[in-house]
């Protein structure tokens, strides 16, 4: 999808109150490499509107298990350094 003036008012929220998050974009095995690329490059390019850099962006498929490894290695990290 394109972004969607929801999520991008939820992450300026979550910006405003100082709280972390990450941008994970699911069921990316429902579209070509270049559709991705373009769709990836729409998000940040409107994210980067509001922001002076970009929060960690993933992107995952359930289906073949794409992402799953990096995601469970972010949280790992996260939930060492707290």
């Amino acid at each position: 999808l394109d972004p969607q003036k929801i999520d991008l008012e939820f992450m300026n929220w979550c910006g405003e109150k100082q709280l972390p998050f990450s941008m994970i974009f699911t069921k990316i095995d429902k579209l070509s490499s270049s559709a991705l690329s373009k769709n990836l490059t729409k998000y940040k390019k409107e994210m980067l509107k509001y922001w002076e850099e970009l929060p960690p962006v993933f992107t995952t498929s359930s289906e073949s298990a794409f992402g799953k490894e990096k995601i469970l290695n972010y949280i790992d990290m996260i939930i060492k350094d707290c």
